[in-house]
């Protein structure tokens, strides 16, 4: 995986955010963090290399921003990972339904962030 990826990081557990920004920014990542819908849309518009979302934010819908995110000719191609508890199989079930290319637990997220963002972008180039 190339160093310097612009990576959106979406959610509205600070403490959270800016524990996956610290960890892309060791990898030399460059994470844009965002805590609403508005604010996840405008960060796409500027074409990251790929958004990290947390599914179980209060202010942010997931579901409808990835969604919206996949509607758009604009931003579709950017592949999305959505995290939430391992329990909570309703969110990860809704994000996939909405098109969230791939998802994760909290903890994998926080255990294995690197690999996760690597795989996320060889599968959405595998894609046609």
């Amino acid at each position: 995986m190339s160093a310097g990826l612009a990576v959106v990081v979406a959610g509205d557990d600070l403490l959270f955010s800016t524990r996956i920004a610290s960890a892309l920014t060791r990898c030399g990542h460059r994470p844009r963090l965002v805590g609403s819908l508005a604010g996840f849309h405008a960060a796409l518009a500027a074409g990251p290399d790929a958004a990290i979302l947390n599914l179980a934010s209060h202010r942010l819908d997931a579901a409808a921003a990835i969604r919206q995110a996949k509607a758009d000719p604009a931003t579709r191609a950017i592949p999305l990972l959505g995290f939430c508890g391992h329990a909570d199989a309703s969110r990860q079930a809704a994000a996939r339904a909405a098109g969230c290319d791939l998802v994760a637990t909290n903890g994998a997220v926080a255990g294995n962030l690197p690999r996760l963002l690597e795989e996320l972008l060889a599968a959405t180039r595998a894609t046609p």
